[in-house]
């Protein structure tokens, strides 16, 4: 059964897919809604396009909150008499195919007798925007999957991913908070990834323009991401890769900045209509307000407290980081860059005015660097196999803690935003199912 598992990845993402649709599916029927907290903010531009006509959010963020989630102020207006939305809109971009479908099924449904409102906040628009996160989710871990068949057998691979996907805090922002940008954002840095791998060393134009759209769609998403474009960066001052003839070499990489350059802007020039439309400026800190600390970042403290801490709350980092540093003996270019990558990411998220992300289970701002951890993993596991029972029973302890701590957190038996106390946590631990059963 283990081999035919591992030797059949599409039955754990469709497995996994099916699960994370019941789980949607019961957070409607019980929760009456999905699309929550931030989640509003990053879909208010969506909603208000397409059925109010305008980028208006005043009666998206009065109206329509009916469950009292924190929102930006709708009673701000700024010099082009709008209410301000600092989040990018890369999210509600990737979600538009879900919400026509969801539009039109309403509609139709009501030709039929249904009673649905066409007001983008009805049932099918919960399920369908949730059901949209979650597919990008389950194609970020795909991309992931196949960026570590380039270094790793499959069955690493594929046992990698699954510790990603249900020891991580991606399991949490894939089933109670899919509507934040984090899945997303996992799908769109994996796929920047996996095309700048599958066209290392041999970038034509057409590849060059594919890999500036995927590094402009991870930007619109979450402006963070723009630092992995460290690992291009890399590559074109030959820290990767050393060429004959200097001169040839030079105007090679000039042609493809540019055609990259080109590509990326094309693809950010929606976030500046909109900055434009809201601001009265093509370009902005949107954040205003929320500074960072670069001269004070809280780096220990990002890992490490007891506060939403990445490898405190979500051990399972630990393997993939201590992995990503043997990585560096197999593939030490490659190994460095994706070292540094993880490494501005934590320096910014630890600048951060609000370094604990404030209603967060774990680092969530650390869920678009999945796809280093996963390499991590599968590197522990590649050099493990002598001892292949111990280590796949560290990880499954791993993943049974994660998805027991991740229950606690979505049912409320822990602070939602301060430092919890890991002796109740562990104490916690046992008694959550008959929690979860008390709901059935």
């Amino acid at each position: 059964m283990k081999r035919f598992f591992l030797r059949k990845p599409v039955l754990f993402f469709l497995g996994f897919g099916l699960f994370l649709t019941f789980f949607l599916i019961v957070k409607v029927r019980i929760a009456g809604y999905v699309i929550g907290s931030d989640g509003l903010s990053y879909y208010a531009p969506l909603r208000s396009m397409f059925v109010d006509g305008d980028l208006h959010f005043a009666n998206e963020f009065l109206e329509y909150n009916q469950f009292g989630h924190a929102l930006l102020n709708p009673h701000i207006r700024t010099a082009t008499d709008h209410v301000p939305n600092k989040y990018f809109i890369g999210p509600a971009l990737l979600w538009t195919p879900f919400f026509l479908v969801a539009h039109a099924l309403t509609i139709s449904a009501n030709q039929f007798g249904f009673s649905l409102k066409p007001d983008g906040y009805s049932v099918l628009y919960q399920f369908f925007i949730g059901l949209g996160s979650i597919i990008y989710g389950l194609a970020g871990l795909f991309f992931i999957y196949k960026i570590n068949m380039r270094f790793f057998h499959r069955n690493e691979a594929l046992i990698a991913v699954v510790c990603i996907a249900l020891g991580t805090s991606v399991f949490y922002y894939l089933t109670t908070e899919p509507t934040l940008s984090h899945a997303m954002s996992l799908f769109a840095v994996s796929l920047f990834a996996f095309v700048f791998l599958r066209d290392f060393g041999n970038r034509k134009k057409g590849a060059m323009a594919l890999l500036g759209l995927t590094a402009g769609l991870m930007i619109l998403i979450r402006a963070q991401n723009a630092l992995f474009l460290v690992l291009l960066a890399l590559e074109w001052v030959d820290v990767f890769k050393i060429e004959s003839g200097f001169v040839s070499r030079f105007l090679k990489q000039i042609v493809d900045i540019a055609i990259f350059g080109l590509s990326l802007l094309i693809t950010l020039l929606p976030q500046f209509v909109y900055w434009k439309i809201l601001y009265g400026h093509f370009f902005l800190y949107s954040y205003q307000g929320e500074p960072f600390n670069f001269t004070n970042p809280h780096l220990l403290d990002s890992l490490f407290s007891s506060r939403h801490g990445l490898i405190t709350w979500t051990p399972m980092i630990l393997i993939g980081l201590v992995g990503v540093f043997l990585f560096l003996g197999k593939q030490p270019k490659f190994g460095l860059g994706l070292i540094l990558a993880f490494i501005l990411q934590w320096y910014l998220n630890a600048s951060w005015h609000c370094w604990w992300f404030a209603h967060s289970f774990g680092g969530r701002a650390y869920l678009n660097c999945s796809f280093i951890f996963a390499i991590g993993i599968a590197m522990i596991l590649t050099i493990t196999k002598e001892r292949v029972i111990t280590t796949y029973f560290l990880l499954g302890a791993l993943i049974g803690w994660n998805l027991l701590f991740s229950a606690q957190y979505t049912l409320g038996m822990l602070p939602y935003t301060e430092a919890v106390d890991f002796n109740q946590v562990l104490y916690n631990q046992f008694i959550v199912i008959d929690r979860i059963c008390s709901i059935f």
